[in-house]
């Protein structure tokens, strides 16, 4: 007798997801010269050329799909000014917020290379740019927080952070930040990344950060004490807890001490 083993292949619930950009809504322009078209391909004639951070409006989302460089995105129906024609995905930012006098755009890279790019632009100039890899993002949240440089000793220039929402394994997705610095040559540093809050019953946590001169107050009903900010130091504060066990706490610190350059991570 034999016996046939076939592989089962493990199949993420996010494995076939493509970003998809909101219709109706308004986006900047991610690459640099970029055409737009008459139709919804690469053969479709070139009726107008975009500049880095130009303003486009998304109109409708066609069937059409391209994947280059591992970006899989599908083509859009874009109005720009009183002009009509189609851009494809992978050239439109997913995300963009003013910071000081400049604009930060934020692109999701996709599924395959879970990495997400900013740059720093002023006008259509291109002053700052990174990548770094930080899990399988999806489109449907995006957020920032702009921090207080001031607060630590030599001050970064600019203190933000990008929040995003990561799909996971043992549940749909959960809520990331991942902060950054900008300093005076406006060159960007990516520092650590944080989880406000993730549960898969019956085992949930929460967490908060505490910045310079500020404090966490008690919490008698979450078993909480009291935390206190340090000099030049960012406390992770972690609450573990179980749903079905309502008097059982653990909580866990972590501190990122700023040396200038870096937040250098120190587990308690």
């Amino acid at each position: 007798m034999f016996c046939l083993v076939f592989p089962i292949f493990a199949q993420n619930h996010w494995d076939d997801y493509i970003a998809e950009k909101n219709v109706g809504s308004t986006y900047h322009i991610f690459g640099e010269n970029v055409n737009v078209r008459d139709s919804g391909n690469l053969n479709g004639k070139i009726i107008k050329k975009l500049s880095l951070g130009s303003s486009i409006k998304i109109l409708t989302k066609t069937n059409q799909i391209l994947e280059q460089n591992s970006v899989k995105e599908y083509w859009y129906k874009i109005q720009v000014g009183e002009d009509i024609g189609y851009l494809w995905g992978g050239l439109i930012s997913d995300y963009s917020f003013s910071l000081n006098n400049y604009t930060v755009l934020c692109k999701n890279l996709g599924i395959k290379t879970k990495r997400l790019e900013l740059k720093i632009i002023q006008d259509s100039k291109l002053l700052s740019q990174t990548s770094l890899e930080v899990g399988p993002i999806s489109n449907e949240t995006w957020d920032h927080n702009i921090y207080d440089g001031k607060l630590f000793s030599p001050s970064p220039h600019t203190l933000f952070a990008i929040k995003f929402l990561i799909f996971s394994e043992i549940e749909y997705g959960y809520s990331n930040e991942q902060l950054f610095t900008l300093n005076h040559d406006l060159k960007i540093t990516p520092q650590f990344s944080w989880n406000p809050g993730a549960c898969d019953p019956p085992s949930c946590a929460e967490t908060w950060l505490v910045f310079p001169m500020e404090t966490l107050p008690e919490d008698k009903k979450l078993a909480r004490k009291m935390v206190k900010g340090k000099e030049n130091i960012i406390i992770e504060v972690t609450h573990h807890f179980d749903v079905d066990e309502p008097n059982q706490h653990d909580y866990y610190q972590t501190e990122y001490l700023w040396n200038g350059i870096q937040f250098q991570k120190k587990e308690k």
